[in-house]
């Protein structure tokens, strides 16, 4: 059975920038007695996500990003991941950085697959428990394709 970490990204104080854990958080609770997965929330996407995902055969990262397709998934394989360009300070690691320095420093230990998926949302600002309507008419829709991809990556 494949070890599978599930990585909701984002503030879950800000209005739609807390879509990466909250839908973390309910795939929790659908997934619950699956010991196979493993789902954790984290408020930034740096270099501390590293140790997170070492020692799994996959990895899902969960986001936002600003976009005009509110509730859309892009998803990011690890091909397309490797492909986006670095940045130069370990201080300041991008998604990507992170991905190929532990390809670098950890090649055994890094998941042979990572899927990266970013949702669209509308405004990452305002403090609030609550989505952005036109996000909030989309998260079942999200909640539902992101489970159906990880039932994907268990087989």
């Amino acid at each position: 059975m494949k070890k599978i970490i599930v990585l909701g990204i984002g503030n879950p104080y800000l209005k739609d920038d807390r879509i990466g854990p909250k839908v973390v958080e309910d795939l929790e609770m659908l997934f619950k007695g699956r010991e196979n997965i493993i789902f954790e929330i984290f408020y930034s996407s740096g270099i501390e996500l590293l140790d997170s995902i070492l020692d799994y055969d996959c990895a899902i990262f969960v986001d936002s990003i600003i976009s005009n397709e509110v509730g859309k998934i892009n998803y990011l394989t690890l091909e397309e991941i490797l492909n986006l360009p670095e940045t130069s300070s370990p201080h300041s690691t991008n998604f990507s950085t992170m991905i190929k320095l532990g390809m670098k420093i950890s090649p055994n230990r890094m998941p042979s697959k990572i899927l990266f998926c970013a949702i669209g949302i509308k405004d990452p600002f305002t403090f609030s428990d609550e989505f952005s309507s036109d996000l909030e008419e989309s998260y079942i829709k999200i909640l539902e394709e992101i489970k159906d991809k990880i039932n994907d990556s268990s087989t």
